[in-house]
């Protein structure tokens, strides 16, 4: 599980739920503005929730929980999107790599992702 999945799960729990990332450490689940629960960044299968029986009064508790163990139990590696890259192809604002989604029709154009067009790429999609 990647932690930008993580984190659209946990929203979708609460409105009232946010996420932030402590220190480059933890990342912290808090309900509205407490801390309630963390994983850690460094380590794997490290979860820890603030007084179990505050906890357990958590809108939705046993999903959030579920969510951050799963999120905990994906190796560190996995847990980050790959970080996708812009291939230029003419020296202009049009001249980037673009792809048909539903052809696989390559073209040159601008930068802007739509639904239709796919302009950024993973390093082993450029491969």
């Amino acid at each position: 599980m990647k932690y930008s999945e993580a984190k659209k799960q946990i929203k979708t729990l609460s409105s009232k739920y946010d996420i932030d990332i402590k220190g480059g450490n933890f990342f912290n689940v808090n309900y509205k503005g407490s801390e309630a629960a963390y994983i850690s960044i460094k380590k794997p299968y490290y979860v820890n929730v603030w007084y179990e029986d505050r906890f357990k009064q958590l809108p939705f508790s046993n999903k959030l929980y579920m969510i951050l163990a799963k999120l905990a139990v994906t190796p560190l590696d996995e847990r980050v999107e790959e970080k996708k890259h812009y291939v230029k192809v003419f020296d202009n604002e049009f001249g980037y790599l673009n792809i048909n989604i539903s052809t696989g029709r390559l073209t040159a154009g601008s930068m802007c992702e739509t639904e239709f067009l796919k302009t950024k790429f993973t390093n082993k999609a450029i491969e």
